[in-house]
Order: structure tokens, then C-alpha cells, then sequence
């Protein structure tokens, strides 16, 4: 969920829940004034019946005799008048013209009249608003402000919180271009926001030390790569040329052979170390349609002197044509490395199965199982009879280059090694 609707959703869930609130304490409010008043109005009906009574001989008399529409007079024992207590309350009473019950609004009350000396009870009543009526309008009401609020907040709320987080999607989407390997720093927004401003400062400051030390690093990739070969190989070739001359004996010459086994694995330990730094780097940019099909064919050829020397049956099935895009040189290094992984870790007089399908390619070779415990793209994985020629970098390699371009490796052991490679 973005950021927007991720604060739009709250903020107006939390204004909702406030003007829900604010509706029945209104309500609530609204009622009570509606109340108020009316039994304003019957108090004052009480008032100005007790002072006719006190002061008119007649007038209790006529009222009994008339019976009023909206006053009910009834005579009541001292005993009833000293306990009564004043009660406002809501009733029914069946009016003749309307042939229902109405709601009415009531006050009950005694007073003692000084013209006769007696108690009376009287009721006083008014027609009074629905309540169900009131309720349902005021609600319908109500559902109608909280639409057009929510709708207004959800609009509103979004479209100032879009506008203030311009800066940042702004900047999110220029790091989402942003690629190490091109050392161009990003554009940044302008901002008034404070705090933009300085997620700005804290960004450009983390690329600019990135920067700078991909920058270092590839420069001492480059450097390494010429400096670091050159003195291996005079040192190879000088004891290759103490080897050739005389004055050596057996164990002399044993100990120069296994300098240079040495010396030669780590020259191939450094040129795997190096390009594994440079393909994670990505510093191969260059992209080109290539053909799966050709390469493997091409690799096949190259390893078939090593293929016959072990006695092994390689078996290849084209079942489609695969071509995809990427740097050339890494699509040669990524099927040689396979292709060098079977054979080496392959037995003698065992075979490879070479499949190329839509979109994968499948080698299976012979070979002993390795423990279920090792992550066999891991660096310096190595195992079997080749181990001491091998650097173990050749499946590390394979994955780095993968990952690049989004392909996907798996591994399982049944009965044999099995690589599947998935360009999609």
C-alpha cells in the first residue's frame, strides 16, 4: 500500500470515528433542548392553572366539569399529595380525530387549592415530536453529512498529502534508476520540507561514498588484474626454466613440480577472484542477442580432448533454440563453467546429458553425491578427484551471473548431478 493511502485510510478512519461521535452527543443535545423546551411550556401551563385555581372559586370546578383536552384534573387524599413527586414523562393518548394513539409529552404534579381546601393531581400534556420519526430523519441526515465528509476528507486529505510527498516518490523514483556502475549521481527534488531536505542530504551523501568506493574498488580490479598476473607468471616461467636446466635431482625437481601446481592455482584463484568482483560490479554492461544453442555446442567441442581422455558419453538434445540478451562473454563463461562442472566432477567412462528445452538448459552428469549440508554456489565449494585444480569459484561464478540477468539455477542429486538453468 502506498504512503498516501496508507495516512489518507487512517487519517479519515480517525476523522470518521470523530464526527461519529460528534453526531450523538449532537443528537443526544438535540433531544434534550427539544425536551426542554417542552416541558418549559408545561410548567408554564401548571403555573398559570394553580394561580386561576388559588384565585378563582370556579375554576377547579370547571375544570372537572369541561374536561379540558390537554389537562386531566383528579382529586387526591392528603396522604397521596404529601408523597408525589413532580414527573416529566412520555405517554400516549388516543385523540379522536387522529383515531390513534399520538405521542405526547406529560407532566404529572398535585397541588393543594385554596379555595376549597382540597388536593387534585394534575395532569398536563402536550403533543410532542416522533421520536422514531426524529431519530430516522436526523439519521438520514446525518449518513448524508458523513458521506459527503468522508468523501471530501478522502479528496482533500489524499491530495495534500500527494502534494506534500511529491519530494519523496520524486526521489524514489530516481533511485530506482539509479545504477552503481554508471557513477552519475541523481537528480534531487526541491523541497521546502525540512525533512526532505535532509532525507536528501543523508541520500546524496550515502551515493557520493558508494560512488567513490566503486570507483576505488574497480580501479584496483583493473590494476590487480594486470599487476597481479604479471609477477605469478615470471615466477612460473622461471622455475619452469630451472626445471629445463641441469644440476637437478629427483626431489628438487618434485618440489619445483609442486610449486608450480601452486603457483598455477593461484593464478587461477586470482582470475576467478577477479572476474567474480568484476561480474558483481556489473562491470560487463554490454548486452547482445546470443545463442544458448551455439555457445553450448561451441563449449562441447572445446572440452572434448578432456572428454575422451575420462571415457565420457555426452549426449545432446536440441529441442528449441534458446536466444537472450546479454554481455557475450559472461553467456561463454557461465556455460563453460557448467559445462567444466560436469566433466571435472564427472567419473571415468560416465556421461552427460545435455538438454535444451523453451526456455532452460539441463545437464545431468554422473558423480558421488555431495552432503546435503553444502550450498554448492557457495565460494570454494570443491570436492573430488580435480579439487586441488580447481579454484571453487566456477559455480559461484555461474550464480553471480545468473543474478544479474534475472535467470534462475537449481541443483539436485538423484542418481546423478543435475543442473537446470531457467532463462525465464
Amino acid at each position: 500500500m502506498k504512503l498516501s493511502n496508507h495516512l489518507t485510510l487512517r487519517l479519515a478512519a480517525v476523522f470518521m470515528l470523530v464526527i461519529f461521535v460528534w453526531s450523538i452527543i449532537y443528537f443526544v443535545i438535540q433531544m434534550k433542548e427539544v425536551y426542554d423546551g417542552i416541558d418549559e411550556g408545561l410548567n408554564n401551563l401548571k403555573q398559570e392553572f394553580v394561580y386561576k385555581a388559588n384565585n378563582s372559586p370556579d375554576f377547579v370546578t370547571a375544570m372537572l366539569q369541561h374536561n379540558p383536552l390537554n389537562i386531566i384534573v383528579e382529586k387526591i387524599s392528603y396522604e397521596e399529595a404529601q408523597d408525589f413527586k413532580e414527573i416529566y414523562s412520555e405517554s400516549k393518548v388516543y385523540f379522536v380525530t387522529e383515531e390513534e394513539d399520538e405521542e405526547v409529552r406529560m407532566l404529572t404534579t398535585a397541588f393543594y387549592c385554596e379555595q376549597d381546601g382540597q388536593y387534585y393531581k394534575l395532569k398536563f400534556f402536550t403533543s410532542t415530536v416522533e421520536r422514531d420519526d426524529m431519530v430516522k430523519n436526523m439519521l438520514y441526515l446525518l449518513i448524508a453529512l458523513w458521506l459527503c465528509l468522508a468523501l471530501a476528507i478522502v479528496v482533500v486529505i489524499k491530495k495534500i498529502i500527494h502534494r506534500s510527498n511529491k519530494p519523496f516518490y520524486e526521489l524514489l523514483d530516481n533511485l530506482k534508476a539509479f545504477r552503481l556502475e554508471n557513477t552519475k549521481m541523481i537528480n534531487f527534488p526541491v523541497t521546502d520540507i525540512s525533512e526532505y531536505k535532509e532525507l536528501n542530504e543523508s541520500v546524496r551523501s550515502l551515493l557520493e561514498d558508494n560512488i567513490n568506493a566503486f570507483r576505488e574498488q574497480k580501479n584496483f580490479i583493473e590494476n590487480a588484474s594486470h599487476e597481479m598476473q604479471t609477477p605469478l607468471a615470471i615466477a612460473v616461467g622461471k622455475l619452469e626454466m630451472m626445471i629445463d636446466g641441469e644440476g637437478l635431482d629427483q626431489k628438487q625437481v618434485e618440489d619445483i613440480h609442486s610449486i608450480l601446481g601452486s603457483m598455477s592455482r593461484m593464478k587461477r584463484l586470482n582470475s576467478s577472484l577477479l572476474l567474480l568482483s568484476k561480474i558483481k560490479n556489473k562491470q560487463f554492461p554490454a548486452s547482445e542477442d546470443v545463442v544458448i544453442n551455439t555457445i553450448v555446442k561451441e563449449t562441447l567441442e572445446d572440452f572434448g580432448d578432456l572428454v575422451q581422455h575420462k571415457k565420457i558419453k555426452v549426449s545432446l538434445q536440441e529441442r528449441q533454440s534458446i536466444a537472450v540478451s546479454m554481455n557475450k562473454d559472461l553467456a561463454y563463461i557461465m556455460i563453460n563453467n557448467l559445462v567444466k562442472n560436469a566433466v571435472s566432477h564427472n567419473i571415468k567412462g560416465g556421461k552427460i546429458d545435455v538438454v535444451i528445452d523453451t526456455d532452460s538448459l539441463t545437464l545431468t552428469n554422473d558423480g558421488l553425491p555431495v552432503a546435503d549440508s553444502i550450498n554448492i554456489f557457495e565460494r570454494y565449494r570443491s570436492a573430488g578427484a580435480d579439487a586441488l585444480s580447481s579454484s571453487g569459484l566456477g559455480l559461484s561464478i555461474v550464480k553471480s551471473i545468473t543474478d544479474i540477468y534475472k535467470f534462475r539455477i537449481a541443483y539436485h542429486y538423484s542418481d546423478a548431478h543435475i543442473f537446470q538453468l531457467k532463462f525465464r
